[in-house]
């Protein structure tokens, strides 16, 4: 899409990124006056010879029906750290366009400020826990499958904001044969990878695996890698950082899913547990903030 070009009441202002799922636009919408991001839905790869003609397929066959249900899904989702998606439209492709969320990509706020302090990373880990707790206890659960710096912003308050849903997907049980899944390396865990012989999948436990990572990231500013021998433990980064969240780590970032954290309520506990209890400060605020997280999420799984 070109700088200027119109699709219905949405103006195209520029591009916003791209990636294995879509390209993202900045757009205005002339009819409410807001900006709104637009994302052009890309076709998943498919062998040439079983493509047909673009739009008929799109709008009225399997590919059309596959985003018009993963739209659907998205819509429903609520919660203070996804954007609103707003609408699906089709202009000469698919077009889901959203709440334009302004800020900067974790990695890019970490590549700027090297790491973040070990009371500002529990409140964010506590945040990040928090809206992976809300998709996983959905009716249907949903697996966000791509957690990583570049899909969190860090908006101008200091909140975080969850996006790209390209990969995200429902609960899947067991195997997934002869599946493959976009990954992201350094922070995907190894059965999305199909490093373990028995398939591609994912789970609950991929995204808590994948959170250690981007936790990891937090507080080293080093890009972990893709298994234990290549990355270093937390603290020969930062020697400040203390036993117990390098341990909370550790265990989210175990190869085999069952020696991970099985649910992001258990790691909310241990941060809890764990957190600094000084005399004020940020210590005392995030036990407060974390505690209500707990309490709320004990409420809403009665």
């Amino acid at each position: 899409m070109n700088e200027g070009q119109q699709l219905g009441k949405y103006r195209i202002l520029k591009p916003l990124g791209h990636g294995g799922e879509g390209s993202v636009y900045l757009a205005e919408d002339e009819g409410l006056g807001r900006y709104v991001a637009v994302k052009r839905l890309w076709e998943r790869e498919e062998p040439e010879s079983g493509k047909r003609d673009r739009e008929s397929r799109e709008q009225d066959g399997e590919g059309g029906e596959r985003i018009k249900a993963e739209a659907a899904f998205l819509r429903d989702l609520r919660h203070p750290m996804l954007p609103v998606v707003y609408e699906l439209l089709y202009e000469d492709g698919w077009l889901l366009v959203m709440e334009y969320i302004e800020g900067i990509s974790l990695h890019n706020y970490i590549e700027k400020q090297g790491s973040v302090g070990e009371a500002q990373a529990r409140l964010w880990a506590a945040a990040l826990l928090d809206v992976l707790d809300y998709l996983h206890n959905r009716e249907t659960p949903v697996i966000y499958r791509d957690l990583k710096p570049d899909n969190i912003m860090v908006c101008r308050g200091g909140n975080l904001k969850l996006v790209d849903f390209g990969a995200a997907g429902l609960r899947s049980f067991g195997e997934e044969d002869g599946a493959r899944m976009a990954f992201s390396a350094g922070f995907a865990a190894p059965e999305q990878r199909g490093e373990d012989g028995l398939g591609v999948r994912a789970d609950e436990r991929s995204d808590l695996y994948a959170f250690g990572k981007t936790l990891y990231y937090m507080v080293t500013g080093a890009v972990p890698g893709d298994s234990p021998g290549m990355s270093f433990p937390a603290s020969y980064y930062n020697p400040l950082l203390s036993k117990k969240l390098e341990e909370i780590i550790r265990r989210c970032t175990e190869e085999k899913p069952e020696a991970r954290y099985q649910v992001a309520g258990e790691v909310m506990r241990d941060l809890a547990q764990n957190a600094p209890r000084g005399k004020g400060g940020r210590g005392r605020e995030f036990v407060r903030h974390i505690e209500k997280q707990i309490c709320l999420t004990d409420f809403y799984h009665i």
